[in-house]
């Protein structure tokens, strides 16, 4: 099974409300679809939801002082990979299953990755390939070679530039965000990093913002602080990759612009916020964000990469995970081999809904085209819902006989709006006494997805228990599975 099959079977998304009735006539579909509840999401972040996973490219000059954070006094000369080559990064990506891969132009230390016509701190000054390379341009280049979307972080804040903070910093910085919105083909997402940007103000992203806008019109926009206002997801509130439980897509902006009396609304979302600002879990692979010999032997174990899924990816959000490449210009080995593995985890356990081909029975089916089986049919345009006045109800998978599990997926609507605030999981082996999953006991939020993983048990019938909700309940699919590690291909 290919990562794209894989993603149809595991996440099954569809990209308009309207895909789940427009193909059905008024007749067959007597049922109206659900009203949608609150803020909802734009197209850009429904696309961005089913990445589920993004690469992070930290590489430039701090991969060749051997730091983390720059202090803009590096001298050119010192940037020389001996053997760069993004498309081995793409190719690692591709052994991942990522679709989509950031790369860092310009960190905090203000050397820019590509020969910029607004600075001499910039690879045109090093001695890579005489100074005529464009560490952007063959990441692109490769990103589209391998059918990867390509994304930017350009940093906001700048140690080298001296203007910085002033007005005619901001004309520098848009003059750069210009270059690489017009001159590298597609850019899916613009990461705008908070950290040391407080002189940033929102003034300045007014501007930006209206030259990603009209440059790049589907381009998401990663906010923090004082780009808040247009943001399309958020910070997670911490660099290990960890979303918080509950985590709602929903979130007062107020709590984006002051980070930091607002971590735990980060981590957490609100249920009752006024804006859908989903959140993107950053993490390293290994310990720092730029490479250093000594961190090889603390690249992040499978079990390790496993837990961040779930923490991640399992609690409504989009891992971003970073693989930063060495001197060479490469991926480490170890890395790709620890990425791959994943991948073959998150394929092999995955690939085979044990639900599917359940009966299920509902107490409060819509009915129409929303029938409970559509939680377990695999389709990309259909989901189960209820009647508008029931906003709880208890779905009941009759597996028809005894099956072993230890991990459960459940998704919302997520074009409806965040609707379930309560739900638990129960299993039976006779219908008539059920046992409830402990770790998947009185939660609250779903969204795009929700995984739980727990020690195994068995049973020939699953219960899913919406003990409350905003409005009636849209629930895209449902999943019971065994963890286990695919083959090699």
């Amino acid at each position: 099974m290919d990562f794209k099959q894989l993603v149809t079977q595991i996440r099954r998304p569809f990209s308009l409300i309207a895909m789940a009735f427009v193909l059905i006539p008024p007749a067959v579909n007597a049922q109206t679809a659900p009203l949608p509840i609150g803020p909802v999401p734009n197209a850009r972040q429904i696309e961005w939801y089913h990445r589920e996973i993004i690469a992070f490219f930290h590489f430039g000059m701090n991969t060749f002082a051997n730091v983390n954070e720059g202090d803009g006094t590096a001298n050119p000369q010192l940037f020389n990979p001996t053997a760069l080559n993004c498309n081995q990064w793409t190719s690692v990506l591709k052994g991942a299953g990522i679709t989509t891969a950031i790369f860092v132009a310009k960190h905090a230390d203000g050397f820019c990755n590509w020969p910029t016509a607004h600075t001499n701190y910039s690879v045109k000054n090093s001695p890579w390939k005489d100074g005529k390379g464009d560490v952007v341009r063959e990441f692109t280049d490769a990103c589209k070679a391998a059918e990867i979307k390509a994304a930017i972080y350009l940093g906001p804040h700048d140690r080298h530039d001296s203007r910085y903070g002033t007005p005619d910093y901001s004309d520098y910085y848009a003059n750069q965000l210009s270059e690489l919105l017009r001159n590298y083909g597609p850019i899916w997402e613009i990461w705008w990093d908070g950290a040391g940007a407080d002189q940033i103000t929102s003034v300045f992203y007014d501007r930006w913002a209206d030259t990603v806008r009209k440059l790049q019109p589907n381009c998401v926009v990663f906010g923090t602080k004082n780009s808040y206002r247009y943001a399309d997801c958020r910070w997670i509130g911490n660099e290990s990759g960890l979303s918080g439980d509950p985590c709602w897509s929903t979130i007062n902006p107020v709590s984006i612009r002051d980070e930091a009396a607002y971590i735990t609304q980060l981590n957490h979302g609100e249920v009752d916020g006024t804006a859908y600002i989903p959140a993107e879990a950053d993490v390293s692979i290994r310990p720092s964000w730029f490479y250093h010999k000594e961190e090889d032997a603390h690249v992040k174990s499978v079990a390790a990469l496993w837990d961040l899924y779930f923490n991640s990816v399992g609690h409504n959000s989009v891992l971003l995970l970073n693989f930063p490449p060495d001197k060479r210009g490469l991926i480490p080995a170890i890395d790709s081999v620890r990425a791959d593995s994943l991948h073959r985890l998150i394929n092999g356990t995955f690939k085979n809904n044990l639900a599917a081909g359940a009966t299920i029975k509902s107490l409060h089916p819509r009915g129409g085209n929303y029938k409970a089986a559509s939680m377990g049919d695999n389709s990309e345009s259909t989901y189960y819902a209820t009647t508008d006045n029931a906003f709880t109800d208890t779905i009941t998978f009759n597996l028809g006989k005894k099956k072993t599990f230890d991990v459960l997926m459940l998704q919302e609507v997520i074009e409806l709006g965040q609707r379930t605030t309560g739900w638990s999981v129960d299993y039976s082996s006779d219908g008539k006494n059920w046992t409830p999953i402990p770790e998947a006991t009185e939660k609250q939020a779903i969204g795009y997805k929700w995984l739980v993983k727990f020690k195994p048990v068995t049973a020939s019938k699953v219960r899913l228990r919406i003990t409350s909700g905003k409005a009636c309940v849209a629930i895209h699919a449902f999943g019971i599975y065994k963890e286990q590690m695919a083959t090699p291909d």
